[in-house]
């Protein structure tokens, strides 16, 4: 169980991240304040979503550390070897949750899932344009990126975009896309 200042700062992270996503992604915040308005703000999350590549620390590891340090464990895994994709669900701390908790300020606690594109197994094109633009060590700031919005790799030409858009996998048209939660 993890208590005071650390949840506070984990739920404040959370929060971010969503309120991120929200800017960045106006249908969701759209179909995100329908949802609230019906009712009455009373949104709990079942989990949040998050895409990485298996580069150089860019992986499921990136983030997975950082919730695993405050006590989140892993729930379990999955393999999608068509979509060559990996998956890991990461299980929620024990928090003391008051009987009108909700929401991220003082709900429980969303699951964590991350997926991780396995990039050895793409065409060597698609590598090379991944490899092109990730920044060694890079991954370190995966959540920091993601509180801020902010992508910690130059944006990809339009010619790259849409290679990678037309391997309809994992990568789709989210190649671009920063790490974002889905509720």
């Amino acid at each position: 169980m993890i208590h005071g200042g650390s949840e506070t700062f984990l739920r404040d992270v959370l929060e971010s991240i969503l309120k991120t996503y929200l800017r960045k992604n106006p249908m969701a915040k759209t179909v995100w304040e329908l949802v609230q308005s019906v009712d009455n703000e009373k949104i709990s999350y079942d989990h949040f979503f998050f895409r990485t590549f298996k580069v150089d620390g860019y992986g499921i590891e990136s983030l997975s550390s950082f919730f695993m340090d405050y006590g989140y464990t892993i729930g379990g895994k999955l393999d999608f070897p068509k979509k060559k994709v990996h998956v890991h669900w990461l299980s929620p701390p024990d928090v003391h949750v008051p009987g009108d908790g909700l929401g991220l300020g003082n709900g429980p606690l969303p699951r964590i899932v991350i997926a991780e594109l396995l990039v050895d197994e793409l065409s060597p094109e698609s590598q090379e344009i991944i490899r092109k633009y990730l920044k060694p060590q890079g991954g370190k700031q995966a959540v920091l990126s993601s509180t801020m919005g902010s992508l910690i790799w130059d944006k990809p030409t339009s010619t790259d975009f849409n290679h990678l858009a037309k391997s309809k996998n994992f990568i789709g048209v989210r190649a671009s896309s920063r790490l974002a939660p889905i509720t």
